[in-house]
């Protein structure tokens, strides 16, 4: 064993001064440095609060205490005092001086290093940036990249894991801890190098010790370190914490702790990792109370409890998963003397507080998040709740209580309610809010990142995401993450609830719920839970315990409990936000809820907290092109012509001909050849069909499998498991990873990992391959599914946002034959690579670089050079692409269909006027300009003139255009079906007059903040005969005339007298009346949405009932004025109208309604009309006049 001597004490010893060793070695205790009296004009009263001084303080006072215990990397017992441990962060704190470090990167587990680094780089001045080791490399590079580390501690066994760093970084110093015990007089390694540089610079500058340093800082709102976030749904986020906050969250420990209660010092064991969140600010309360570090490498349960009995453990801090785990270990025994535990992380289950209490173990239950430095609030234990029974003692001990004392108290506050307003919920402890903090231990932000900062302060309180009540004695309790609410037919079920129900069943250890898909109720909790060692226990009998002999709700019981071996943990920072990545033997993190293995159940759909998300949705130019989550279908734009065929599916076996089966009597039909075969059992709908044809022979089984396998349904994990299981299989009698045509993973979304595509690489024969927001897949990952595919003809990786060039490249390179390639949000994508997939892949089709910031005319003429079958092209937010790229698109691209240029600020009419006199593009059906403002009259007509055909003109926000632009679209005539003219506010009643009249048959028009129009301009377009949407926002002329004319119109008696008018948008129409509303609900059955939002009529409490809710992003004045009724509620305010209103006489234009030979389009057509239709709305969601179509859900 070590002594308790310094082990650099040998080495610097015949450096100090005898005249001065006293005093260099022994903190200083006279009162703040000269610098502090300078920098506060000496202000007796006052002095700046620091953590970095608990150290310089306890050594002072017990300098022989015994500070740190633990057992080295070579298995060494190490024991330093509380000299020792000043002296080692006095010399760190100086060599980081000496080098001008101001910002030192920490990656080490829990070891005495790590602790005298905390205190070192705040003794300095400097800026602490601990980094979680279980992060992927990318993220470590991210991390110290993003907080711009200058230096970089790392222990031995973690030096690999910046590899990634250090490629990009090699300039960057690394300071190497090997955590060895190195005999007295040696050194063990460059950390203790740099520790003996800092102190023989101190001595060689005047011998100043902690007076030369700002172990009293300078200013309290100095940055003292950055605790990142996980980042598992954006990028991590580096929280700001300050001296002052970090000094009172430490005292605030020490007190909800108790750490200064205990006869002679405290034992704290280090379980929660330092790196979480400066390990809540106990290196600091540990060292203030003068309390023994007991330093864990890796946690070890058997010695856990070593310790325990041992050393006399009195205090530690863990998430319950670490506590039921310790709890059931086979060494647990109830103690002698009581451990104090701070208990945070996934809410407890009252079961847990039992049997800790049982074995003296006591539970001080806190709250909190990275945000708040850790626990914020405490459960405080009240004598009275010794009088409850147990079940309601433990019940409440489960509350996350109340704020701790230096901070203010814990709020719940209303979700329902516009950004920025700020309304507690009732103290009733059944209202569901959002936990608010306020006070000294809120974080001061995040680093560098000014929007996301605003959204956490919002209305002047940090907003948790969590979701709560609010009981009548102050205390809050956490119903459960906000994300993790499982909505099963209407009903809101808590998986927190329910696994602290399920977890009292005497056979359970451990229980983890989540949401699984279901064809009735949209979702429904599945459970899985862990046995107790030497128990034995099926699902059944645990879902019949459930129901007869819980307390859990009907609604909420669990139709599926699996028994599972073991469940992983994730690891997340307290407030509960996830890291995937983490491994099964992080034990001693906080983990949030268990969840299942990935590759054996299926995963629940992600959901956001009610109001906040670290990134907006990015906006779109088209319908979705995204597959739902949940969903079998490949239903992305590729499929846009609805070609399902299965012309391209194989014949699955190696030696499949008819004439190899045992069977040679087969009936004609069972000769047939393999594509017939193959399209008849595609029809069929009943796997026991399907099965029944696979035993008619070898033959039939091939081709049955062929179809299985086209097309691999990737929904959940348990499809997933058993796909990559049979994928991966050496001795298959079907050669499946040659089957597989189309793969869509995009319903697993952020589960999907490099790792998780590994066996899809040998499915070179893939032609549609779509990872639609599975944005966890790097250059790696897809890049592997893509090398040596020479058949994919479809790609869609849209929001995979750690794509690059290597990905494209690795495209042009394999796949000469793809039609279909969608990168959307594909943000380091640049035109080098795009110009190589133009020149290699010539057949493509199908183009959609949506949010592809980067590229410019450069890249978009190469394709419209190389690629002249391109049919659609989206280019959505594309600001760099000018005028050439347009001209050049229209001139070359033969068969266009579709260009849509929204939000293209550089396009004029330039782009439009250097087309060629004589160019026709007949093909051309959907033209997008939303938001390009400089485009004018002459560019319309000479669109019109070069694509007459044209069916969806979106000319929306292009303000300077006039009637003279109207009357060229009207040479569109019977084509023209959808035109938006919103915010070309120089229209009149003329131009659209004589729109009406030349083009008939459409059937979707929106004028809205058109001000010149009055109720002529209605009353004609009211003559539509197939007219189904109208948007009329901000029209401030039009009167109830307009309205009735609406109600009498062709479109609302077509077809037999059954209204063809589904959407009106009448918002800020401030002349309108409740007469003719009611008019025109009556007339109009199929009526789904009308929006009245602003118009002083509706603005009554008896007819706001029937509304939605507002968007909770509106303000509270956009709140005040909302008034749009959708789907039932257009339902409901029609019967309300009519019980209190005579139903008008019926009012019918007696004009004979024109059929037309068009009358039974194509689908397609019109889901590209409504992708418009969404389109343009979201582009405007933040503008008061289309605040009713910009959130169309309902």
């Amino acid at each position: 064993m070590s002594s308790a001597k310094d082990r650099l004490s040998g080495l610097l010893g015949h450096l100090i001064p005898s005249s001065s060793s006293s005093a260099s070695s022994t903190p200083n205790t006279q009162g703040p440095s000269t610098a502090l009296r300078e920098n506060n004009n000496n202000k007796v009263n006052f002095h700046t609060l620091s953590p970095a001084y608990f150290l310089q303080r306890s050594a002072a006072i017990e300098p022989d205490a015994e500070a740190i215990y633990h057992i080295t990397s070579d298995g060494q017992e190490l024991r330093r005092t509380y000299l020792e441990f000043a002296d080692r962060a006095r010399g760190l704190a100086y060599f980081l001086k000496k080098r001008g470090f101001k910002r030192v990167g920490i990656l080490c587990p829990n070891t005495p290093a790590f602790l005298e680094s905390i205190f070192g780089i705040g003794a300095a001045g400097a800026v602490n940036i601990a980094v979680n080791y279980r992060l992927k490399e990318d993220d470590i590079a991210y991390i110290f990249t993003h907080s711009e580390a200058e230096v970089i501690i790392v222990d031995k066994e973690f030096l690999p894991l910046l590899r990634v760093y250090r490629e990009a970084k090699p300039e960057i110093p690394i300071i190497v801890d090997t955590d060895t015990d190195a005999a007295e007089g040696q050194l063990s390694g460059p950390f203790d190098e740099a520790v003996l540089e800092g102190l023989k610079y101190d001595i060689a500058t005047g011998d100043k010790g902690w007076e030369g340093l700002e172990s009293q800082a300078g200013s309290e709102d100095d940055v003292i370190a950055l605790a990142y976030t996980s980042g598992t749904t954006s990028r991590p986020k580096g929280v700001e914490y300050t001296n002052r906050g970090a000094y009172l969250a430490a005292l605030g420990n020490v007190v909800e702790s108790g750490l200064n209660v205990f006869n002679g010092r405290c034992r704290y064991l280090w379980i929660l990792p330092m790196f979480h969140a400066v390990g809540w600010t106990f290196p600091w309360a540990v060292t203030a109370a003068r309390g023994t570090h007991y330093c864990l490498r890796k946690v070890d349960y058997g010695q856990i409890w070593k310790l325990f009995k041992t050393e006399g453990i009195t205090h530690f801090n863990a998430a319950p998963t670490v506590n039921t785990l310790l709890c059931n270990h086979p060494n647990a025994e109830r103690l002698s003397t009581p451990v104090i535990v701070q208990v945070a992380g996934s809410p407890p289950t009252p079961h847990l507080f039992e049997q800790m209490t049982s074995l003296n173990l006591r539970p001080v239950h806190v709250y909190g998040m990275t945000e708040t430095y850790g626990p914020t609030t405490r459960c405080y234990m009240l004598p009275a709740w010794d009088q409850l029974p147990r079940d309601e003692k433990f019940r409440r001990m489960a509350r996350q209580g109340h704020g701790f004392l230096t901070s203010l108290p814990t709020r719940v506050i209303k979700t329902d309610v516009p950004e920025g307003t700020i309304i507690d919920v009732k103290r009733d402890g059944k209202e569901i809010g959002e936990i608010a903090f306020v006070g000294n231990i809120c974080a001061q932000g995040y680093y560098k990142d000014a929007e996301a900062t605003r959204k956490l302060f919002a209305g002047g309180v940090l907003h948790s995401g969590d979701l709560a009540v609010w009981h009548p004695d102050g205390a809050i309790q956490i119903l459960d993450r906000a994300k993790d609410i499982i909505i099963s037919g209407g009903e809101n079920i808590s998986s927190v609830a329910l696994e602290s129900m399920l977890v009292t069943h005497p056979d359970i250890l451990e229980v983890g719920v989540v949401a699984v898909p279901d064809t009735h109720w949209g979702e429904r909790p599945k459970a899985f839970v862990t046995t107790k060692q030497g128990r034995h226990l099926e699902g059944k009998e645990v879902i019949d315990w459930a129901r007869n002999q819980s307390q859990i709700s009907k609604f909420m019981l669990p139709r599926e409990v699996e028994v599972v071996a073991e469940l992983p943990k994730t690891t997340f920072h307290i407030h509960g936000e996830r890291n995937q990545d983490a491994t099964e033997h992080d034990q001693g993190s906080v983990p949030a809820h268990l969840i299942p293995i990935p590759t054996a159940v299926p995963m629940p759909r992600q959901r956001q907290p009610a109001r906040f998300s670290s990134e907006a949705p990015s906006e779109s130019s088209t319908s979705s092109t995204s597959p739902d989550r949940t969903a079998d279908e490949d239903t992305d734009f590729f499929t846009a012509q609805a070609n399902d065929s299965q012309s391209s599916v194989g014949v699955a076996t190696r030696d499949a001909h008819p004439h190899h089966d045992t069977d040679l009597d087969l009936p004609p039909i069972g000769r047939l050849p393999p594509e017939i075969l193959i399209a008849i059992f595609a029809k069929l709908s009943s796997p026991s069909d399907m099965l029944s044809c696979m035993r008619v022979c070898r033959g039939w089984a091939a081709n049955c499998v062929g179809i299985l396998w086209h097309r691999p349904s990737c929904n959940n994990w348990d499809n997933m498991k058993s796909i990559t299981a049979s994928v991966g299989k050496s001795d298959s009698f079907f050669p499946y990873s040659q089957l597989i045509r189309r793969l869509n993973l995009s319903a697993l979304t952020d589960d999907v990992s490099d790792g998780t595509v590994v066996p899809f690489a040998q499915c070179n024969r893939i032609e549609r391959l779509t990872l639609t927001n599975c944005s966890k897949l790097t250059d790696k990952g897809v890049s592997d599914l893509v090398e040596g595919n020479r058949h994919l003809q479809a790609l869609d990786v849209s929001d995979l946002r750690h794509l690059t060039d290597h990905t494209l490249y690795t495209i042009a390179r394999n796949c000469a034959r793809l039609q279909g390639l969608n990168i959307t949000g594909c943000v380091n994508v640049t035109d080098d690579s795009l110009i190589t997939v133009s020149r290699n892949c010539r057949q493509i089709k199908r183009l959609k670089l949506n949010g592809v910031t980067q590229v410019t005319d450069k890249a978009i003429m190469s394709f419209a050079q190389s690629c002249p079958a391109i049919l659609e092209i989206d280019l959505h937010d594309c600001k760099l692409v000018t005028n050439p790229s347009v001209t050049s698109l229209m001139t070359t691209l033969q068969n266009l269909r579709e260009l849509r240029l929204a939000h293209c600020t550089e396009i004029d009419d330039t782009a439009f006027l250097e087309l060629p006199r004589q160019l026709s593009m007949d093909s051309l059906r959907i033209l997008d300009l939303t938001s390009c403002e400089s485009v004018r009259d002459d560019a319309v007509e000479r669109i019109v003139a070069a694509a007459p055909r044209l069916r969806n003109l979106v000319l929306a926000k292009c303000r300077f255009i006039t009637d003279r632009a109207v009357w060229a679209i009207c040479r569109l005539g019977k084509n023209l079906h959808y035109v938006h003219l919103g915010h070309c506010s120089n229209i009149t009643d003329a131009a659209v007059i004589q729109l009406v009249k030349s083009c008939n048959r459409i059937r979707y028009i929106d004028l809205a903040c058109c001000i010149r129009l009055t109720d002529t301009s209605v009353q004609q377009l009211a003559t539509l005969p197939k007219l189904r949407r109208i948007g009329l926002v901000k029209c401030q002329n039009i009167t109830d005339n307009s309205i009735r004319a609406l109600a009498g119109s062709k479109a609302a008696h077509h077809s037999g007298g059954v209204s063809s008018l589904e959407r009106v948008h009448l918002s800020y129409c401030v002349r309108l009346t409740i007469e003719g509303i009611h008019a025109l609900l009556n007339s109009c059955p199929r009526l789904t949405h009308l929006s009245l939002t602003g118009v002083q009529a509706f603005l009554r409490e008896e007819l706001t009932v029937f509304c939605r809710e507002a968007p909770s992003e509106f303000t509270h004045q956009q709140r005040e004025v909302f008034c749009v009724f959708s789907g039932e509620g257009v339902n409901r305010l029609r019967d309300f109208l009519n019980r209190i209103i005579p139903p008008p006489p019926p009012t019918r234009d007696m004009t004979e309604a024109t059929m037309y030979d068009d009358d039974e389009e194509l689908e397609d057509e019109e889901n590209q009309v409504t992708g418009l239709m969404h389109a343009t709305a979201a582009t405007a969601i933040h503008d008061d006049d289309y605040i009713d179509i910009g959130h169309t859900h309902g």
